[in-house]
């Protein structure tokens, strides 16, 4: 998880330093469309990989090879419909995202385009790595991981300090590093210690299972579409608010959103490690040990979520001024980064809780605390605070969220305590 966020650091910075802000805001403009493209790989590869499990686990390798080729072909359908799409209104979408044709709009067009074109390494190279995970092959996982970030690094600073192809060595670096690792899983697939070969495509349709991985696929891919929805609304509001530094705003939030997806990644790390203890143990009824796990996560969390929201409230003008030289972005990112982390120190806590309700079988409580930030609260906000306090609004509308997330979760935990006779609403009694 730290690999990846330091990846979406490392490309900001060569951005930044070596094509100038405008490359940064072109990016950034196609941060809801490229955050698609993550939902829908995550549509296919984590509802594969449920199943992938299950029948691995029940010794059904026939069903386990069905549902892999399936999810290949589901993935080829869904980047076939992304390309057409792209194809037809494109330009007219970027154009969209930058307030009408110029700069910004093309190199946004040029970045995002070669990202769609090659969405089926990205959709593959995610089944094949979900499916690693559900074999049990955890440090092959992330040894391709690893590999995937190392080498992203290394064509970005090539394509992009090197050759000075700007945005679009960018999107090539990412599309050769993930080429590469997805060439090093197909020798696995084919030599290594696996019952789902590619000999597998010549014993099963395209078309199998897609129903049932649809379905379990859903609630992963909808965090990251509200990521997408929420970042389009915040573009989108900037330009109803008729902002005067608009490119800079934009340059100064790519910023922003990349240091976030930084310090966010490794707090879905310690989530999904939390979850994996905690799940285990109140599977074994032994409670004092899920009680513990969970608490030891929360205190870590905080700690982190407040080292971090101080870090970056104190020191916001250096960490912008390592991105961009230009004054009129770090003055934007000086502005916006402290109130936009203003109730971090809360938001990873509640991260914490959607993962453990899900982890002790608890879909609605998981489900509530889990979608209701993007869906219910930040996406209403963006477009109402705006009309009360003007384009200050924007950014306030993310701790906002904060607050009303908070109010629902403690809602939530008195009716558990209520209902369950849970401690605190969080931890079972013996």
């Amino acid at each position: 998880m730290g690999m990846n966020g330091a990846v979406a650091i490392i490309d900001a910075l060569f951005l930044g330093l070596y094509v100038g802000p405008e490359a940064l805001g072109a990016v950034t403009l196609m941060f809801p469309v490229f955050m698609l493209l993550v939902a829908l790989s995550t549509l296919v590869s984590s509802g594969m990989a449920s199943q992938v499990a299950r029948y691995l686990g029940a010794g059904d390798i026939d069903r386990a090879q069905a549902v892999f080729v399936g999810a290949h072909g589901l993935a080829l359908l869904v980047c076939g419909i992304l390309v057409g799409s792209f194809a037809l209104v494109g330009a007219k979408m970027a154009q969209l995202f930058a307030g009408g044709a110029g700069p910004l709009a093309d190199m946004g067009q040029t970045y995002i385009s070669i990202m769609i074109l090659f969405s089926p390494i990205m959709f593959t190279l995610s089944l094949n790595s979900d499916t690693m995970r559900s074999e049990g092959h955890l440090g092959l996982m992330a040894g391709v991981s690893l590999l995937v970030s190392l080498l992203n690094i290394l064509f970005n600073y090539v394509l992009i300090a090197k050759l000075e192809l700007g945005v679009a060595g960018s999107a090539y670096g990412t599309v050769l590093a993930q080429l590469v690792a997805f060439a090093c899983l197909l020798v696995y697939r084919f030599r290594g210690k696996t019952a789902l070969r590619p000999r597998a495509f010549l014993n099963h349709g395209l078309h199998s299972h897609w129903k049932q991985t649809l379905a379990l696929g859903i609630p992963q891919s909808l965090n990251f579409l509200g990521v997408s929805l929420v970042s389009a609304a915040v573009l989108a509001s900037l330009q109803l608010v008729e902002s005067t530094t608009y490119a800079d705003t934009v340059s100064a939030y790519g910023v922003i959103t990349r240091i976030t997806t930084f310090v966010i990644l490794p707090l879905l790390g310690l989530s999904m490690a939390m979850q994996s203890i905690v799940g285990n143990n109140y599977g074994a009824e032994e409670w004092h040990r899920s009680n513990r796990g969970l608490g030891l996560a929360i205190a870590v969390a905080f700690i982190y979520c407040l080292l971090v929201e101080v870090g970056l409230i104190l020191f916001a003008e250096r960490i912008g001024s390592l991105f961009v030289d230009d004054q009129g972005v770090i003055g934007e990112i000086v502005r916006i980064m402290p109130v936009m982390m203003s109730l971090f120190v809360v938001g990873g806590p509640l991260l914490l809780l959607s993962y453990y309700f899900q982890a002790i079988g608890k879909a609605a409580q998981a489900a509530l605390l889990g979608l209701t930030k993007p869906y219910l609260f930040a996406m209403p906000l963006v477009f109402l605070l705006p009309k009360m306090f003007g384009e200050a609004g924007i950014w306030w509308a993310g701790p906002t969220a904060e607050l009303c997330l908070l109010t629902l979760a403690a809602v939530t935990l008195v009716n558990m305590k209520r209902r369950a006779g849970f401690r605190w609403g969080l931890f079972r009694q013996a």
